[in-house]
């Protein structure tokens, strides 16, 4: 890994950073048993919203750099982790633990995948559009628990039927968002996932790499 230089210390990159130790001070508030919940979902939630930020202003002022191609994708997955881990402990439900467990298996092996293809060829494989999708339907489904469950009202859906919808949508989407890197390659030579693909063979359209 290269060294850190000055060019990298960008306000996009700062945020990238102050929102993963956001993540992870939640989840040593939501684990040291001492009612700090709402504090820590407020934390969650304030993480969500820089993660759009950092994003927007790194584009807007031309702030984009190598280092913030990697930290960006990193710090999703520990926000997310922490998210939906902190929901599994909450609502002790066998199916949603399920979904949870196949959510972070993939951003498991995607991010080693990455990461042994960067190692091997230098090669940085950035966000797919499907894979920012499935990022903000994450935030948006576990966003949205966290809110209810912690904040306003303060209690457990009673609604699980809605639940089981919204996570089996977020696990397909997430799941599918990484299909496109081991699926064969389509005619065109483009890597697709399933979503793409069907979109391509019902619209017409192909996916758009970048």
């Amino acid at each position: 890994m290269r060294r850190i230089e000055r060019r990298d210390i960008t306000v996009p990159n700062v945020l990238t950073v102050l929102r993963m130790l956001m993540a992870l001070a939640a989840a040593f508030l939501l684990v040291s048993g001492n009612g700090q919940k709402a504090v820590a979902a407020s934390l969650i939630l304030v993480a969500m919203l820089l993660d759009y930020f950092d994003g927007w202003y790194a584009r807007k002022f031309r702030q984009t750099t190598s280092l913030g191609a990697h930290l960006d994708p990193f710090a999703d997955k520990v926000m997310i982790t922490v998210l939906f881990i902190a929901l599994v402990l909450e609502l002790r439900s066998p199916w949603f633990t399920f979904f949870v467990c196949v959510i972070l298996a993939r951003e498991l092996v995607i991010t080693i995948y990455r990461w042994r293809v960067h190692e091997r060829s230098g090669t940085l494989i950035p966000a797919s559009p499907l894979g920012k999708i499935k990022t903000v339907v994450q935030c948006i489904v576990g966003g949205s628990l966290i809110f209810y469950i912690y904040l306003y009202p303060g209690m457990i859906p009673e609604n699980h039927r809605m639940i089981f919808v919204a996570m089996l949508l977020t696990t397909f989407i997430t799941v599918d968002s990484g299909l496109k890197y081991v699926l064969p390659s389509c005619s065109d030579g483009k890597k697709r996932s399933v979503i793409e693909r069907l979109m391509q063979h019902v619209f017409g359209v192909g996916a758009r790499e970048v």
